[in-house]
């Protein structure tokens, strides 16, 4: 029997290569015999395996490497050492990933170097999709950065970092037939060079998909590839992780174990942290389908442990799943509840819900738990029943029923006390709205507010400076509900106390205000236009793009301008923009409830729509533009409930 003798050194469990390359082997005969006992234990933070030739960042140093791109006044030395930064966090710390490349952002922007803004804006949508798993803000720096490369004219080859990324955003979003569209585009590009390791991205897209053969077929190629021309210990742990994801999602789990657990060394040893927790929370996931539930627990904790350093947000929250399920089997109740909460929590910050929603699922949690416990009541009292007799039963009817009056009249009176809570604030958020549109012979201005619920987060405002200037505000909070109408009255009290300023001022001191307050993961995208006589400045905070209706070409341009929003980073600056604003001009300020709309099959109406309906509607006034886009938008809708608020701004020029 093959045995692994892990040596003791500070502490830690140390493989060494020879014990590697066993361990690979062992693992290799039990596939080929379909049998044998093999236990391995990872101890989390605790496994390093000694070889010269690693070169995964072992003399890595966060505060030399900052202090080195501090230091100097070369622009290009910076955004290679901040490259190396975001690579070396991309699969282990997103949040830090995330940090470095935005920084590495501005430079290029203030350097002009649009190649490396290319490079790096397509780093921060990986970094969304793959690690932190924020699948809208994937998409969003996706399509920012392949608009970049046409603004640059690369060639096709270059474009496929552009092409994936919208790939994986839009399969992640599960908008398959953009997915595919954009899966076609890299194919070709990438034929040549699937047996070098390109094509596992083919497969993991295949994979989310849901297209397992195709998935296979494609990770596959790369695992004949390694096997055939690299050792172990220099293959790719994503390979065998996403054959253990297909195997585990066709039900074949011992498969799928045994490639999580060859991909597990691989990925502590190439320091790719996401790849381990993704690795052992699907390792929980296989044995809670075997029903070893010891074993499901102890990779679940695995997960959970190591995600306190490390990023990998879409395998905390399986891992907290297993865990709910695991425990609960087990009756262990209040570990099973802790869970079910953690969960909840997590799905509320990766799908970015308001404190309010939060709230609202730990509460559904409570219900949950406590409709568990009286389903393991009343459990007990059936098998009582057999041994006691009619008069007992009818004493705990009568007990029963007593208990459900009494829970019933607790919840009438709460429902009331949230309707009336909810009433207040939607009375409060109306408040926040303008009485009465600007007065202006030159303008005609038209607005529509459309909330999702009882309080919304969309807001719009206007205010006028000596009668030189009109400022018009369009703004989205975070989610719906109490907490969203509270960002709005801090956004309003805030813009009260702005004298008129360029509207990137204004933006820039918004967002200290907000900031200051620290209203915890609430933020508020907002953009500012700034209305002059025959111009128009523009300056956003992480808002949908602003459509501007030429009408002497009768075109529409749509303007996305990049900015985190308000709340963010302290002292962020943001950019502006200016444009002439003729006569028969239209500016179209929105949140992106509208562009954002499902259909029956959950396919968004999509900006490019919202963009030729504008342009085919230019020569119709300020309302009936705004008529025309919601009965198309009602339309698309197809009679169900929006999840999102909508908010149109519509400003049109009928006098030069």
């Amino acid at each position: 029997m093959w045995i692994i003798e892990p040596t003791l050194k500070n502490g830690m469990i140390i493989l060494t290569r020879n014990s590697l390359y066993i361990f690979h082997k062992l693992l290799k005969k039990m596939i080929l015999m379909k049998k044998a006992l093999f236990i391995v234990i990872f101890f989390v933070g605790g496994i390093h395996f000694i070889n010269a030739q690693n070169s995964s960042g072992s003399n890595f140093n966060l505060n030399d490497s900052v202090i080195a791109v501090n230091n100097t006044k070369d622009n290009i030395i910076k955004l290679r050492i901040l490259n190396n930064i975001v690579m070396r966090f991309i699969f282990s710390q997103g949040d830090s990933a995330i940090k470095y490349a935005k920084l590495a952002e501005e430079i290029a922007i203030l350097s002009k170097n649009d190649r490396a803004l290319y490079r790096f804006i397509g780093l921060t949508s990986q970094t969304h999709a793959t690690t932190l798993g924020n699948y809208p803000l994937s998409l969003h720096f996706a399509t920012e950065q392949l608009k970049i490369g046409h603004k640059l004219n690369l060639n096709d080859s270059l474009l496929s970092r552009a092409y994936y990324n919208l790939a994986f955003s839009y399969a992640y979003l599960q908008n398959k037939d953009l997915a595919y569209k954009y899966l076609n585009l890299v194919w070709p590009l990438k034929r040549r060079t699937m047996g070098k390791g390109l094509g596992i991205n083919l497969a993991k897209a295949y994979y989310i998909l849901g297209k397992y053969d195709s998935a296979y077929y494609y990770s596959k190629i790369i695992l004949d590839h390694q096997i055939k021309n690299r050792v172990y210990e220099k293959r790719n742990s994503n390979a065998y992780i996403v054959q253990a994801d297909i195997f585990r999602a066709l039900n074949k789990y011992d498969s799928a174990i045994i490639n999580y657990k060859l991909g597990i060394p691989l990925a502590i040893r190439s320091s790719f942290h996401k790849d381990y927790i993704e690795a052992t929370s699907g390792l929980a996931s296989s044995y809670a389908a075997l029903n070893q539930m010891d074993s499901a627990i102890y990779y679940g904790i695995q997960v959970v442990t190591y995600s306190k350093k490390f990023t990998f947000t879409e395998g905390l929250l399986n891992a907290y799943k297993v865990l709910y399920k695991m425990y609960k089997v087990k009756n262990r109740q209040d570990s099973a509840f802790k869970y079910l909460e953690l969960s909840q929590q997590l799905s509320e910050q990766l799908y970015n819900s308001s404190k309010t929603n939060e709230a609202q699922n730990i509460a559904l949690g409570e219900e949950t738990k406590a409709k568990e416990l009286a389903e393991q009541k009343a459990e007990q009292q059936k098998q009582l029943i057999a041994i006691i007799i009619a008069v007992s039963m009818i004493v705990i009817g009568i007990y029963v029923y007593g208990k459900r009056r009494q829970k019933n009249k607790i919840k009438k009176i709460e429902e009331d006390r949230k309707n009336k809570e909810l009433q207040a604030a939607q009375d409060l958020q109306i408040s926040m709205l303008p009485k009465q549109l600007p007065q202006n012979a030159d303008l005609d201005i038209a607005v529509f507010i459309r909330s999702s619920t009882e309080v919304g987060g969309d807001y719009y405002d206007f205010f006028e400076h000596k009668g030189k200037a009109l400022y018009s505000i369009c703004g989205d909070a975070t989610g719906h509900g109490v907490a969203s109408g509270m960002m709005v009255s801090v956004t309003k009290a805030g813009l009260n106390g702005i004298d008129a300023l360029p509207v990137d001022t204004i933006l820039h001191k918004l967002n200290n205000i907000v900031k200051s307050i620290d209203l915890g993961t609430l933020r508020m995208s907002l953009n500012v236009v700034q209305i002059k006589s025959n111009e128009f400045e523009l300056s956003s905070a992480g808002m949908p793009p602003v459509y501007h209706y030429v009408a002497a070409t009768n075109k529409v341009e749509e303007i996305l301008m990049v900015g985190l929003p308000l709340g963010g980073l302290r002292e962020e600056h943001f950019y502006i923009l200016k444009r002439s604003f003729n006569k028969g001009d239209i500016i179209v300020q929105l949140s992106d409830g509208l562009p954002e709309a499902p259909n029956l099959l959950g396919e968004m109406y999509d900006y490019e729509r919202l963009r030729q309906l504008i342009e085919d509607n230019g020569k119709k006034s300020a309302q009936g533009m705004i008529d025309s886009l919601m009965v198309s938008v009602d339309a698309w809708l197809q009679g169900q409930h929006n999840p999102d608020d909508i908010t149109l701004v519509v400003t049109k020029k009928i006098n030069d």
